[in-house]
This record gives structure tokens, C-alpha cells and sequence, in this order.
């Protein structure tokens, strides 16, 4: 009977060992199986980051080309906008000095009255057409040099 008893538990202890086993491979396997799985999903999650990164560097990177070319733009609109304005300066000037001349020309042309004040020789200048301008020139020139 002890024989046979002692052969009970040992079928018992060995069925406990096997059940031990197998339950220790069942949660092994689900461990290994839950680490791959975390091990993959923060693979996905930093590859995920990086990529996110790229397509904002990506985007900022076209940006600054944008922003570049806006740039360029603007200042070469600012450039021919300078230009041109600096040349209707100019032409306003020289036509300025050119209606002087013709005046100055003209006065010089009308014989003079001798006995004639300057005021009457002025008038007689002033009646013409470009004597008008003269007058335009003149106050130019007067408030240029600071006179009111």
C-alpha cells in the first residue's frame, strides 16, 4: 500500500510539475508575445515622430523658398518702383530748367527799355506764356534756398 501510495503522489507531483510547466510556458509565450507587440507599437510610435518631423521640416523648408521669393519679388518691385520714380524726378527737374532757359533766353531776346524800371521789364516777361513758368522757377528756387 505504500508502494502504491507513493506511486499516487508521484503521478501527482508529476501532473503538478507538468500543469507548473505548462502554465509558466503559457504566460512565457504571452509574455515574449506582449514585448514583441510593445516592442513593435513603439517602433510604429517613433517612426511615426520622425516622419511627422520630415513633414515639417519639409514644409518649413518650402516655406523659406516662399518667403524667399517674396522677398526677391518685393525688392525688385521696390527697385523699379525707385527707378521710375527717380526718373519722373529727373524729368520733372530738367523740364523745371529747361522752361528757365527759354525764359531767361527770352528776356535776354526783348530789348530792353532803358528808362524802364526793372518791376515793368519784369511784367512785360511775366505777360508772355513762359513767363508764367519763369515765375514757377524763380519761386522754386526762392523756397529752396529757404526763403518764405
Amino acid at each position: 500500500m505504500e508502494e502504491q501510495q507513493t506511486r499516487r503522489i508521484n503521478e501527482a507531483a508529476e501532473k503538478f510539475a507538468d500543469a507548473a510547466t505548462e502554465a509558466f510556458r503559457t504566460v512565457s509565450e504571452h509574455t515574449t508575445a506582449s514585448q514583441q507587440l510593445n516592442a513593435e507599437l513603439t517602433q510604429q510610435f517613433f517612426n511615426s515622430v520622425i516622419e511627422n518631423f520630415r513633414q515639417q521640416a519639409e514644409g518649413n523648408r518650402e516655406m523659406g523658398h516662399q518667403l524667399a521669393d517674396y522677398t526677391q519679388r518685393q525688392q525688385e518691385a521696390t527697385q523699379q518702383l525707385t527707378q521710375e520714380s527717380v526718373g519722373v524726378y529727373m524729368n520733372f527737374i530738367n523740364s523745371m530748367f529747361a522752361f528757365y532757359q527759354q525764359g531767361v533766353r527770352q528776356t535776354q531776346q526783348q530789348p530792353r527799355n532803358v528808362g524802364q524800371p526793372q518791376e515793368q521789364q519784369t511784367q512785360q516777361v511775366e505777360s508772355s506764356g513762359e513767363g508764367e513758368m519763369a515765375n514757377i522757377v524763380r519761386e522754386s528756387v526762392r523756397r529752396s534756398a529757404g526763403q518764405t
